[in-house]
């Protein structure tokens, strides 16, 4: 066995580069939030080789004054604090004096920088953590770090690196966080040269809608409120713009790029029902805390963050983001892609087919004249409808203020009854269609115990069920809403949703959904005048008329510009 023995210097300064510096954009990030730390409003980093052969960062900041360079390079050496206490008030980004030497003890090191008062800049040579020469040098204000040859004396660090442009997009993701995080701060990128990236300062909107990708600064939601020890504020996509996975998710604690789970989760509530499974929103969050309500000391590179009351902190978030949702318009447009031509080519014949699928079946269109105007309180989250009638016996035609609206029958009854049925459990209960017949279902064991276990939220739901037997129950009544539907179908369907996984608390909420979601109306359901006005009705009254539960549109409008387009009137 071999004897106990204190590492080498050279040794345990690796060990702990290799744990704060394990790629390109690990240096990139610790070398611009010393930038941002120094005051910078310029900052330019240049990449060559995907960051191995070449890290450069300058600034325009505050500069280390000449004879605190070689300082600068010592392990847990800090300005940023001088006693155990400060750890609890830390807003600065480097604090544990852990990033030059890091980025030196793995790479040749060259620092140029010079105080505003200074007569000449400071250049220093540093291989492998070690300052080789000290001279003045001429630079303007600021600091300039190059870091050469990454992992020269580390060559194991190098076989678990990516291809050079994946490394090159590690680096260009780091720039473009702390380009989000600091509107204020002009930001430049190149990579051997050619400029990948550049931000001038601008507004903390134009900055998120350009790094997003939205577009423009209309395509976001604004979001902003107090939670608990601090504020929330940013910039959420529409629900729309969901995407397959989370690349578009962006969280920051006190202007520093962070990962939470927890925070990430709360924001992504604040969509439920708002986007489908399987869809993630956009979003860039900025979170502002008392330091001493979090602990940004609990990761080497200081990726994560833990926070002292998360219990509150998730439910705050969560409200905040659906609120800043629901108070915005969030009927969905449908615009021709780009690259759709408005008609055929010039000279070219059009071809009349019948209307209908491969069958030659016509397609079914019926219109209505409105039974009355159409008229809903001025509080309405729709926009006025004057209905038309019916299309495929799924979809309500109907003219709004600047176009035609389209509404997903099934979808927009299944919000109508989701609404409803949660209104009446808070006032204290579903109302109830009593069975003329009392209804026995037999059920297996495991969903026997399921439904014994849950009586109370069944009843408070509208249903009167009651055990009859080892493996029979009787149904007594059923949800008002339900009654139209096949008493014992609706019950099974219950019964599903009660064994699908989910938290205990969730469980009114499935029972509800899938209340709503089986007897509300269907695709093919033929609908008369008057039944499409009191469903449009209906569905401007509820709180979130855009969606059904399960995330999909219930209204899609064609803008009046864009059917112009299509029939060359634009």
């Amino acid at each position: 066995m071999s004897r106990i023995r204190v590492l080498d210097r050279s040794v345990a300064e690796r060990i702990a580069a290799g744990e704060v510096v394990d790629r390109p954009a690990a240096a990139v990030k610790e070398l611009i939030e010393n930038s941002l730390d120094a005051g910078a409003r310029t900052i330019t980093v240049d990449v060559e080789g995907g960051g191995l052969r070449l890290i450069r960062v300058t600034d325009d900041g505050c500069g280390i004054p000449a004879d605190e360079v070689p300082l600068a390079f010592e392990r847990y050496a800090t300005s940023k604090i001088a006693q155990v206490e400060d750890l609890d008030a830390v807003r600065s980004y480097g604090f544990r004096g852990e990033a030059l030497p890091s980025v030196a003890a793995v790479s040749r090191v060259t620092i140029t920088t010079r105080t505003a008062g200074a007569d000449a800049a400071m250049r220093a040579v540093l291989t492998g953590g070690t300052v080789g020469s000290l001279t003045s040098w001429g630079a303007p204000p600021g600091t300039t770090i190059e870091a050469a040859t990454l992992f020269f004396n580390t060559p194991a660090r190098l076989k678990f690196l990516k291809s050079v442009l994946r490394e090159q997009a590690l680096v260009a993701d780091v720039v473009q966080r702390a380009a989000m995080a600091h509107p204020d701060v002009a930001f430049r990128v190149t990579f051997d040269g050619r400029e990948a990236g550049r931000w001038p300062r601008a507004s903390g909107e134009e900055r998120v809608a350009d790094l997003l990708g939205a577009g423009s600064a209309a395509d976001l939601i604004h979001m902003h409120g107090a939670i608990p020890s601090g504020t929330i504020a940013g910039w959420l996509s529409r629900p729309e713009r969901s995407r397959p996975n989370r690349t578009g998710q962006h969280l920051f604690v006190n202007r520093r790029p962070v990962q939470s789970a927890l925070l990430r989760r709360a924001v992504e509530q604040g969509y439920a029902q708002l986007i489908p499974a399987g869809r993630f929103p956009c979003f860039a969050v900025f979170v502002d805390l008392d330091p001493a309500a979090l602990d940004v000391n609990v990761h080497p590179r200081k990726l994560e963050v833990r926070f002292r009351d998360e219990g509150r902190l998730f439910g705050a978030v969560a409200r905040i983001v659906r609120e800043a949702l629901l108070a915005s318009p969030l009927v969905r447009q449908a615009i021709a892609a780009a690259g759709m031509r408005a008609g055929p080519p010039a000279g070219v014949p059009i071809a009349h087919h019948p209307q209908g699928d491969a069958g030659g079946a016509p397609l079914s269109l019926e219109v209505h004249e409105p039974v009355q105007p159409y008229t809903v309180d001025a509080t309405r989250r729709l926009p006025l409808l004057r209905p038309l009638g019916q299309l495929l016996h799924t979809y309500i035609l109907a003219e709004g203020p600047d176009g035609l609206f389209l509404v997903d029958q099934h979808a927009a009854h299944e919000r109508v009854l989701y609404e409803r049925i949660l209104a009446a459990r808070r006032k204290g209960g579903a109302p109830t269609q009593t069975l003329v017949v009392p209804l026995t279902l037999d059920l297996t064991p495991a969903q026997m115990a399921l439904l014994v276990g849950h009586l109370d939220v069944l009843t408070s739901l509208g249903y009167a069920v009651e055990p009859f037997g080892a493996r029979t129950v009787l149904l007594r009544a059923v949800p008002a809403a339900g009654a139209a539907s096949a008493p014992d179908s609706l019950l099974r369907r219950v019964v599903g949703a009660l064994a699908e996984e989910g938290a205990a608390d969730d469980t009114p909420e499935r029972l509800s959904i899938a209340t709503a979601c089986h007897t509300a109306i269907r695709a093919g359901d033929r609908l008369s005048p008057e039944a499409i006005e009191a469903l449009l009705a209906d569905l401007a009254a509820t709180e979130d008329p855009f969606t059904c539960f399960h995330g999909r549109p219930t209204v899609v409008a064609v803008p009046r510009a864009q059917l112009e387009r299509w029939f060359l009137r634009g």
